[in-house]
């Protein structure tokens, strides 16, 4: 039976697809150093030599999924903080948004904290710089505080804070997780729990 040219083109997409999901896992559960080309075929299900075909190399398979991740990571954040929806329903909608992606993708935090520490320009290449990043976040804020809703804040320090507060939990998870004596199903409802909890902090921490 002859495959039609739509069948061929789905399977080399499957192929490839599954070559940069079992990247994913290695790549963050080992960095980019401690990753293995086999170990990676392994994961993917194929031999070393079709991983080969579709990437030459570690390094041209890494970018290629550092790229995805952070596609699905910078983008939303900045589209976000950067939007006309009003201060509170914003802090919210981070808040839930960065939870689950974070539930979903366990190991993303110290992944991008790695790569940070080992090739910080990878990352910052990567996403918008400057001042005029947070233009229209830092104009809302100081809208918000003419009008006597919140207290004056440097745009700069509440990215940080309302940031720091959403992902260094998961950063941090074992740690927590074993001090706390907490199982990981406990755990995972104490994180949905911040998804309430961290937007309501940020809120009360800038009345005036």
């Amino acid at each position: 039976m002859v495959k039609s040219p739509y069948t061929c083109i789905m399977n080399e997409l499957s192929t490839e697809q599954k070559i940069i999901e079992g990247a994913r896992k290695v790549f963050m559960a080992k960095g980019k150093s401690g990753a293995r080309m086999q170990e990676i075929a392994d994961e993917a299900g194929i031999n070393k030599a079709l991983l080969h075909y579709y990437y030459r190399s570690k390094d041209q398979l890494f970018n290629a999924v550092f790229e995805e991740v952070m596609s699905g990571f910078v983008p939303r954040l900045f589209g976000l903080l950067n939007s006309d929806l009003p201060l509170e329903v914003k802090v919210y909608q981070i808040a839930e948004r960065y939870t689950e992606l974070l539930t979903n993708h366990r190991e993303l935090p110290l992944f991008i904290l790695s790569e940070l520490q080992n090739d910080p320009k990878r990352i910052t290449n990567k996403i918008p710089t400057g001042r005029e990043v947070f233009k229209n976040l830092e104009d809302q804020l100081k809208r918000e505080f003419e009008k006597g809703n919140i207290r004056e804040i440097k745009v700069e320090m509440f990215v940080m804070n309302l940031i720091s507060m959403l992902v260094f939990p998961f950063a941090g998870r074992n740690l927590f997780q074993s001090v706390a004596g907490m199982d990981n199903d406990q755990y995972t409802a104490f994180l949905q729990e911040r998804m309430i909890e961290v937007p309501k902090f940020i809120m009360n921490a800038l009345k005036p």
